[in-house]
């Protein structure tokens, strides 16, 4: 005759099972929120990319671009014909419901992604938030910010918010912290991965801004790894 299980030794059983799930469970969330934004990113970058290709069709090659241009100008003459788009919304507009935070926890309030009043955003069909910088005396490069989730939070760099380029030299959408891209102090550099974790205030770790994340997971191949700053 097989024992059966007390009420103490069932409830002692229940409450192992409830200790390992609370323990496990938010791991497992947190590894799909990974997941879910790493593929997010890389199918936006995927379509700016192709869309800058077919505007070079049109417009000659990214090389010969006008970035000088605000970024809603830039925006209308450059990428408008190509997107996909749900609507678009200027800075002076977007500023107005959108606080972007820094990966440190500080408010967005020194970078020109939340700056300068004629940046432009564009809602995407997939979900994301485009927006396109205006950089004063800046000749080089647009930069460019992708909101993988829209409006919804956590609206902080390096979680759902990154920072790339479109450049004039390398003739792409480049992550921030990758050739033209890698700016700080006037400076440009490719980083390599231990520059773009601890190299300063735009690097990706919990203690500066965050601006190189995007590049972070580039050279990942486009995975957060389990040293990324989450």
């Amino acid at each position: 005759m097989k024992k059966a299980f007390t009420l103490v030794e069932l409830l002692i059983t229940l409450g192992i099972i409830g200790i390992v799930a609370a323990l496990t469970l938010p791991i497992l969330v947190e590894k799909y929120q990974k997941m879910q934004t790493a593929t997010q990113l890389k199918k936006s970058y995927s379509e700016i990319s192709q869309l800058l290709k077919r505007s070079e069709v049109d417009n000659e090659s990214m090389g010969d671009w006008d970035y000088t241009l605000s970024g809603k100008d830039f925006y209308y003459r450059y990428l408008n014909s190509y997107i996909k788009k749900v609507r678009e919304i200027p800075n002076s507009e977007f500023k107005n419901y959108m606080v972007y935070k820094n990966l440190n926890g500080t408010k967005c309030t020194g970078e020109v992604w939340c700056t300068v009043g004629s940046s432009f955003y564009t809602y995407l069909s997939n979900g994301t938030v485009m927006g396109i910088m205006s950089h004063p005396g800046q000749t080089m490069y647009k930069a460019v910010t992708i909101d993988v989730n829209g409006d919804k939070q956590p609206n902080q760099l390096g979680k759902d918010v990154f920072v790339f380029s479109m450049s004039k030299t390398q003739k792409q959408l480049v992550p921030y912290g990758l050739g033209d891209a890698g700016v700080q102090g006037g400076q440009l550099g490719n980083y390599n991965r231990s520059k773009i974790m601890n190299g300063g205030g735009y690097a990706c770790n919990k203690n500066s801004l965050g601006i190189w994340c995007a590049a972070l997971v580039y050279i990942d191949n486009w995975e957060f790894e389990d040293d990324y700053p989450w």
